[in-house]
This record gives C-alpha cells, sequence and structure tokens, in this order.
C-alpha cells in the first residue's frame, strides 16, 4: 500500500546546491519529489501515486532524456535547435545541465532542460544515431 504525502511530510534538503523539500520514504525522483512547493508537491505526488495505483502499481514512467530528443529532433524554432545543440554537447561531454543556468534558459524548453538536470548521466547513453540526429538538428537555423 502507497503512503500519500502531507505537505508536513516535506523535509527541507540541498539538492545540487539549492535547498528543495523531499519524502524522506521516497528514494527515487517523480512527480512531487523533490519540489520546491510541499503544498504543490504533495498534489503532484499523490496524483502520481493514483495514477500508479489504477496501472497495477506500475507508474507512468516518464523518461525526460527521450522526451527532449523527441522535442528537439521534431519540434521548429530556436529554443529547441538550441536544445538539440546542448544534449548533444552533453553526450559529448562538452555541457551540462545545471539548475544554476535556470534563468537563461528559453521558456520554451525550460521544463525539459530543468528535467535533463537529473539526467546528465543518461544522457550518455543516447545511441550514436539519435546524437547524430541532434547534432544535425543543431545546425539547421
Amino acid at each position: 500500500m502507497q503512503r500519500i504525502a502531507k505537505p508536513s511530510d516535506y523535509v527541507l534538503q540541498d539538492i545540487l546546491g539549492r535547498s528543495h523539500y523531499v519524502l524522506p520514504w521516497e528514494d527515487k525522483l517523480c512527480p512531487g519529489n523533490p519540489t520546491d512547493d510541499p503544498e504543490s508537491g504533495a498534489v503532484a505526488y499523490n496524483k502520481h501515486m493514483l495514477e500508479r495505483a489504477h496501472n497495477g502499481g506500475t507508474a507512468l514512467v516518464e523518461d525526460p532524456v527521450s522526451d527532449a530528443v523527441d522535442l528537439a529532433l521534431k519540434t521548429p524554432g530556436e529554443a529547441y535547435r538550441a536544445l538539440a545543440d546542448d544534449i548533444s554537447a552533453a553526450y559529448l561531454g562538452r555541457y551540462q545541465f545545471r539548475t544554476d543556468d535556470l534563468d537563461s534558459w528559453p521558456a520554451e524548453t525550460k521544463s525539459l532542460r530543468a528535467a535533463l538536470v537529473f539526467s546528465n548521466d543518461a544522457i550518455r547513453q543516447l545511441s550514436a544515431k539519435q546524437v547524430m540526429a541532434l547534432r544535425f538538428r543543431a545546425t539547421q537555423a
């Protein structure tokens, strides 16, 4: 049986140099954990756990790297071209998604980039085909 979260359950913790609220019993990243606001975090976490319960105990697995790669390749515009460039640079070890850069990210891709902050290692697992497609996209206007 899954425990639901209350705002008072959250504990303030330092993650990558920034203070976030986390649920002490949840060791995985998921919607609502970590969060900047315990009130909205509890709502997001409980919604995620409800979806998980309705799917037979398995969460709807989100893959931020795959989602970002797909959108960077398919969505027109400079923000997505720059995202493709940054993902391919992260694969090559020349770039890293960090929360310190949050203010400089384009609004269109900010949520995708924020999810990639916790996925820098997973980016290095991309296939050569994906990286080449990203590098090609990065050269397109």
